[in-house]
């Protein structure tokens, strides 16, 4: 944390009579054992001690995936701090462009490098020595002028922190760990105050980290002095949990103090348990980069090298057009931008048709590098279409607090317009909606904890040190927490997923790559309009059966189901487990299967809670269970849908059919806990659930969706028709959103539709034959209002030749409803 300016003269119980008072107490047994830090117990750290991005995190990183040193994730930003150790060491590289061309120098010794020098030390086992940062671009912005990395105003640092901190400066010293759970009311304990001894050398650090209500936490150094101090003292919070440390600059004993937040009642005060500790000396240790010590405020990827391009519009443009030079040298996969033009760019649809970002944005992804950015922090719709988040290769990114609630000021999207679009009269891809997915960034009472600058112009021995931490919050902090889960999920697509899913060396990745890692990422999101609903702040997301919200996208990513989807190859029934007990519980369980032609079936079926708090389930869960096309994404990345059911019961079943003519395909199955009735995320409830796939040769499918566009105002009548050519004369069915009119006396194929599972199920008259195409025509109108802009999906439709509704792959579509005319 940031230091405060407080003297001893300001604490109200010294260390001498905290001791005698704590001593007095635990002799009474007012607190019982190991109530002052002389008695406390030592042992490991538990893991939800951790700062929450780290806790998140470990779920994949006991996978095997932290991070590759030999590829890098990026940001354009206002600098990157590389003296901070989570941050550095940096290889010495900076990069220039020269005549249009990438060049490296080593500015410390005068001397041009090779680009075989960037990843040169950074071969075996990570140890503290090992570069961290691996590359350093300025081409002199209103962040100054620096050849090494520096950051004047610490929004980058602090960004980079959270996407890729090694965890260096906060590494754990387990050792030192004491552990209590005094389970009391601090108007209890006599003169108000706990209290912990910690010993410390010089050039470590101290910690502590604490579950409660309304209380402080405070560090104390050898001589006196207040080093540190932060609290829960706000209704608004929606976590228990209190972090606190402060870098040791002298050996010695230091007392961490847990009272009752400054402007609380003292009756509201009370601590359930507590951690406090020393660091490691960052120089010892390498962290999370390979687990061997745990670091406290650790980001989402550890292990992966870092490039910071220092500024915003000025190198995002340089980025783009020299992309592939940069994505070959520095072994690219991901860059973040959280930064945005204020309002948006303007606002409304257009948002993505003037400027030059999005043009850069998609030089960038045509070099095989996926582009996470922050959706905007204006509170309103409207500026979620500024770029760089409107660009439609890229990856926007809404903040929530760290229950998934949608933070209050978080932009979100009314849909925009491609670059290259002709604004007179749009072509139907055209169109496309914003924002895609969120991701902890805080709230204001909630705020994400990472690394802090230093003083860009002095040196380090001259200034306090760059080692500690500070607090933001924003859309700013999401998106970089997704660049860490992107870089993850490159990393086990590049290593492990099957042949049709694995990623090239980043200096031969395209478009095509960009796109399947970005679906990975947006198929596995879940929706948080149950699980979440206390929490939301302003925003209400509405539930959309896997489709896209105008407030949280596809929802909130989950990195482990990310990951799982492209390398766990599911055959058979696994047991799965889903829960509200966030960090530690999955919201989605994934993998994928391969099949050729013939039809794919996945079940889930619900077996029961478990958890602490499990009483407070009222009804089964509702779990919804989807396939989609793991190789060919739809426009834009967006998951491509060949099968969904409702599990409102937790009791879900999804068929789909591959044609005569398929080669073999490799599709992702995901199940998402969507609600459990009578409780809500923060609670200790689990989903016992049994996942079932099977592949069968026999029938299949093909078929194909043509209507009149992809974006559609209010009220505008739109033709679909379907094509089906299956092995059996089959009944067959569409799906439509509820939204939507379906014409039906207009249309004569239609025999009737029902509306079911939140959506309107469309049959039609006439069977398909056996082994001939089939057409049904009908027409619908779209929903009328500003309210109802949105993106929409339509099927995939359905046949069923006696046996049960089999989805037909290629028959599913995004449409999108703007409000306001689009024909200018």
């Amino acid at each position: 944390m940031t230091r405060r300016d407080e003297d001893s003269s300001q604490t109200e119980l010294t260390r001498r009579t905290f001791v005698r008072t704590t001593g007095l107490l635990a002799g009474a047994g007012v607190l019982g054992a190991g109530a002052s830090g002389r008695g406390a117990a030592t042992t490991a750290l538990d893991d939800d001690f951790l700062n929450f991005r780290a806790q998140e995190a470990q779920k994949v990183w006991d996978r095997g995936y932290r991070g590759r040193t030999d590829r890098t994730i990026a940001l354009t930003d206002s600098g990157l701090e590389a003296r901070h150790p989570d941050l550095g060491p940096w290889n010495g590289i900076q990069a220039l462009v020269e005549n249009g061309e990438v060049t490296l120098r080593r500015p410390d010794e005068g001397t041009a490098a090779d680009e075989s020098e960037v990843f040169a030390d950074v071969e075996g086992t990570p140890t503290a020595d090992t570069p961290k940062t691996v590359g350093w671009y300025d081409p002199g912005t209103r962040y100054g002028d620096y050849d090494r990395p520096r950051d004047p105003n610490g929004h980058g640092t602090h960004c980079t922190s959270i996407m890729g901190g090694s965890g260096r400066a906060s590494a754990v010293d387990e050792s030192t760990v004491q552990q209590e759970r005094p389970r009391t009311a601090l108007a209890a304990v006599v003169g108000n105050v706990l209290g912990y001894e910690v010993e410390a050398e010089a050039g470590t650090g101290v910690f502590a980290s604490a579950y409660g209500e309304a209380i402080e936490l405070r560090i104390e150094g050898p001589d006196g002095e207040t080093l540190d101090s932060t609290a829960i003292d706000s209704d608004a919070s929606t976590t228990d949990n209190v972090v606190v440390e402060a870098p040791a600059e002298q050996t010695g004993t230091y007392t961490v103090y847990a009272q009752a937040a400054g402007n609380t009642a003292l009756s509201a005060a009370f601590l359930e348990r507590i951690a406090v500790g020393a660091f490691l000396d960052p120089d010892s240790t390498a962290a999370d980069r390979t687990g061997e010590a745990s670091g406290l405020h650790t980001g989402v990827a550890p292990d992966h090298s870092l490039v910071c391009l220092q500024g915003l519009s000025t190198p995002t443009n340089d980025l783009g057009a020299n992309a592939e030079e940069f994505a070959r040298i520095f072994n690219m996969r991901a860059v973040n931008m959280s930064w945005g033009y204020v309002g948006g760019l303007p606002l409304g649809a257009a948002g993505g048709t003037l400027g030059d970002i999005p043009a850069s944005i998609k030089e960038i992804a045509q070099a095989g590098v996926l582009t996470c950015a922050a959706a905007g922090n204006a509170a309103t719709p409207a500026n979620g279409n500024g770029a760089p988040g409107i660009a439609d290769e890229c990856l926007s990114v809404v903040a929530t607090g760290p229950l998934d609630g949608i933070s209050a000021y978080s932009s979100g999207g009314i849909g925009g317009l491609d670059e290259d679009a002709d604004f007179r009269s749009p072509e139907p891809d055209d169109a496309y909606m914003k924002p895609d997915v969120t991701a902890p960034g805080g709230y204001v009472t909630d705020s994400i904890i990472a690394a802090l600058t230093g003083q860009p112009d002095t040196p380090e021995s001259e200034q306090p040190p760059i080692r500690e931490y500070t607090r933001k919050a924003g859309t700013s902090m999401a998106a970089p927490f997704t660049t860490g889960v992107a870089g993850l999920v490159a990393q086990a697509m590049e290593e492990d997923a099957p042949s049709s899913l694995s990623l090239p060396a980043p200096a031969d990745a395209g478009l095509e790559d960009v796109y399947r890692l970005k679906q990975a990422i947006l198929a596995t999101a879940s929706e948080t309009v149950f699980t979440a609903a206390p929490y939301h702040r302003v925003k209400a997301p509405t539930y959309d059966f896997g489709g896209r919200d105008p407030y949280e996208g596809f929802g909130r990513v989950n990195p482990s189901a990310a990951v799982d989807a492209t390398t766990r190859e599911l055959s058979g029934t696994s047991e799965e487990t889903v829960g509200l007990n966030l960090p530690e519980d999955e919201r989605a369980v994934a993998g994928y299967v391969q099949a050729g032609p013939g039809t794919v079936t996945a079940e889930v079926s619900f077996a029961g809670y478990s958890g602490g708090e499990k009483g407070q389930a009222v009804e089964n869960p509702h779990v919804d269970l989807f396939v989609y096309d793991a190789e060919t994404p739809a426009q834009f990345g967006e998951p491509n849908i060949l099968g969904r059911a409702q599990g409102l019961d937790g009791n879900a079943t999804v068929e789909v059919s591959l044609g005569r003519e398929s080669e073999t395909k490799t599709l992702y199955v995901v199940a998402k806990l969507v609600n459990v009735p009578g409780a809500v995320n923060g609670t200790d409830v689990q989903a016992r659930l049994d996942l079932t796939t099977s592949v069968e040769d026999g029938f299949f499918v093909d078929g194909t969706r043509e209507d009149d566009g992809s974006v559609f105002t209010g009220g505008q009548t739109n033709q679909v028709d379907i094509t089906v050519d299956p092995s059996e004369k089959c009944r067959t069915r569409d799906v439509v959103p509820s939204e939507w009119t379906v014409l039906a006396e207009q249309s004569d194929d239609v025999k009737r539709v029902e509306e079911a599972d939140g959506v309107q199920y469309v049959y039609f008259r006439k069977k398909a034959k056996a082994d001939t195409d089939t057409t049904y025509s009908y027409f619908v109108e779209a929903p009328d209002g500003l309210t109802f802009s949105g993106a929409y999906t339509f099927g995939p439709a359905e046949v069923d030749p006696g046996s049960g509704w089999v989805g037909v792959a290629g028959t599913s579509d995004t449409n999108v409803v703007e409000g306001q005319n689009t024909n200018v």
